[in-house]
């Protein structure tokens, strides 16, 4: 068991200040059990995590692992082979030169025998498909694969518990669904303990309990029925409920008595298809089916061509702003570790488009965006903005990178000065901006974004919260006026509250006529925000598409590596129930209008939305 008891920590700022983090938190987890940890940015989730394995110590309180008190010296080693810990960032724990070295370090540290090394690096690498990856540096892999590395190298090393800080957010769907199917495997195969922090309500839902952490303290605890049941605590703190309890309360306000407590979208899809209107005799729509003018259009299959649909903000006749003709690019070339990430990727991109790049993780994403301001160089192909071909020897690599501002996956990977205003101030400054203009430029940049001068400008960017870190990275490109701003998974693991005003800022953006390049495995934020949707695989295009159009397709596409919106799938399993729903819709509340028509008796004439009983 691992115990907490009124733990305090504080980070200290060169200035002198301080930054309360927990306050007197108090928490227990018990031995074989999954605990989901909740809450806002900057509410002291990680900070937690970081104390439950001993990696720092309270200043007053004490955590305890097994009766171990982790602030007693002695106790470290057995602590830390006793809790293994899983960061967001697989960056911040990889550390050896091949994959297979990476599992094996910490079983070496262990003493394990050389043979049982062996066998549980063979396992890892089997049970977390990294076989292939066996021999390569593990920072060639691609984010999701360098985290199936990091949570393999912890997990080959049976610990007695599993802290893991947000380990999913960066994959994409299929790898997220098998990761998380993997650590709960892992957990009841060796009765683990998992503490499992998340921004995902859905991944939060399948522990045993769930601790939501807001201002440093534990403000509520239970059962997942129990803990989202309260949707008002949780919109106080920023979160949102899971999507089948949000549905179920939509539902619910539309006279469909739908059970209270429910979370989980199986409870959701079988209470929904036990009442729908059929008849019982051949199972075929009955006389309260509701008539053919009620039921959900039927919606044009995707198409891989380049869609005919034209975002609102810029003319039919406007010049592309980005065009890539027949792009490759392979990393380490002719060497054993080649790896070819671009493939002939040809695409268009038009003035005021937001574009969402999406695909598996290692699929060429990230390496397509960074070959708009020149990071990376094409092998072969051609890649011009706003006319210009970006690899010419001519091409003014400053102006080309103030046209195109790219705002990277981790935001403390281009957070680097002394104080948040000097971090967006690099760029001006770096442009030959006048220093009296600075100030201006710096202080709008950070009001677009939501930071107040006043408050953030003197702050150490490392000193801020992660939803924070994002907005302030996103500040130092937005104060440059960038014609293209590029975004690499802009909302990964910030919480509801947190997502919500970084989408709003791109939308503002986009709303001035700026073309938006947005990588993401957030299907919800596609459906929201893009005009187009470009599918990679395997260092090629796919699909070239609208989202509505991939959303309808039968299955969405590659559902399993793409995704679809979280609402689309829900509603599939509910036509897989044998109500037949529009499975491409994404607005909450039509599909709470569609599944209403269904279950309701047919002697209800009440308008969709109204709330009488059903």
């Amino acid at each position: 068991m691992i115990v907490a008891e009124d733990v305090t920590f504080s980070y200290h700022l060169q200035s002198g200040d301080e930054v309360p983090t927990l306050r007197g938190l108090s928490l227990e987890i018990a031995e074989s059990e999954s605990l989901a940890v909740i809450g806002p940015n900057g509410s002291g989730k990680s900070t937690l995590a970081r104390c439950l394995n001993g990696l720092i110590v309270p200043q007053s309180g004490r955590i305890l692992v097994d009766g171990m008190d982790t602030a007693e010296p002695g106790n470290k080693w057995q602590v830390h082979q006793r809790a293994g810990m899983i960061f967001q960032n697989p960056d911040n724990q990889l550390v050896s030169t091949t994959v297979e070295r990476e599992v094996a370090f910490g079983l070496e540290n262990l003493g394990l025998p050389s043979r049982e090394i062996h066998q549980r690096v063979a396992w890892a690498l089997d049970r977390f498909h990294l076989a292939k990856y066996r021999h390569y540096p593990p920072h060639r892999l691609s984010g999701g694969e360098k985290q199936r590395l990091a949570i393999a190298s912890v997990a080959a090393m049976r610990p007695r518990y599993l802290i893991c800080d947000e380990p999913t957010s960066s994959l994409d769907p299929g790898d997220r669904q098998d990761i998380l199917d993997l650590l709960m495997a892992i957990v009841d195969e060796y009765r683990l303990s998992v503490v499992f922090i998340t921004q995902s309500p859905e991944e939060a839902a399948r522990m045993d309990r769930v601790a939501l952490v807001a201002d440093g303290d534990v403000v509520a605890e239970g059962t997942p029925e129990e803990v989202y049941q309260d949707t008002k605590r949780l919109a106080t703190h920023g979160l949102e409920a899971p999507l089948a309890k949000r549905l179920a309360d939509a539902l619910r306000a539309r006279g469909v008595e739908v059970p209270a407590g429910t979370v989980h979208p199986e409870s959701l899809v079988q209470w929904v298809s036990e009442r729908k209107s059929v008849s019982p005799a051949d199972g075929e729509p009955g006389e309260d089916t509701p008539p053919a003018a009620a039921r959900p259009p039927a919606r044009t299959a995707a198409s891989s061509a380049t869609p005919d649909v034209l975002p609102s903000n810029r003319p039919v006749a406007a010049p592309p702003i980005i065009v890539f003709d027949r792009v490759c690019h392979t990393y380490s070339p002719g060497t054993s570790l080649e790896i070819p990430a671009l493939r002939d990727v040809t695409t268009r991109v038009f003035p005021g488009e937001c574009v969402a790049l999406t695909g598996p993780n290692g699929s060429g994403k990230s390496t397509m965006i960074q070959h708009l301001n020149r990071l990376l160089k094409a092998d072969s192909g051609t890649v011009r903005v706003a006319g210009e071909d970006v690899s010419s020897p001519e091409t003014d690599l400053r102006k080309l990178r103030q046209k195109v501002g790219l705002v990277f996956q981790f935001p403390e990977a281009q957070l680097f000065e002394e104080t948040v205003f000097d971090d967006v101030a690099f760029g001006p400054r770096q442009m030959g901006a006048a220093a009296s203009e600075i100030p201006g430029m710096v202080n709008r940049a950070l009001q677009r974004v939501g930071l107040n001068p006043d408050r953030f400008s003197h702050r150490h960017p490392l000193s801020l919260s992660g939803g924070e870190k994002r907005r302030a990275a996103i500040a130092g490109i937005l104060v440059m006026e960038p014609a293209v701003l590029a975004l690499d998974e802009p909302t990964s693991g910030l919480d509801p509250q947190s997502a919500g005003q970084v989408e709003t800022i791109f939308k503002s953006y986009s709303d001035t006529g700026a073309t938006l390049f947005l990588i993401t495995h957030d299907m919800d934020l596609i459906s929201r925000l893009a005009d187009r949707i470009l599918v990679m695989e395997s260092g090629g295009i796919a699909a070239d598409t609208t989202p509505d159009r991939l959303f309808a397709m039968e299955g969405g596409g590659d559902a399993r590596s793409t995704g679809r919106p979280g609402l689309c799938n829900l509603l599939a399993a509910v036509s897989e129930a044998g109500i037949p729903v529009d499975t491409g819709c994404f607005n909450l509340e039509e599909a709470a209008d569609m599944i209403r028509a269904y279950v309701c008796n047919g002697n209800n004439h009440s308008s969709p939305g109204e709330s009488q009983p059903c």
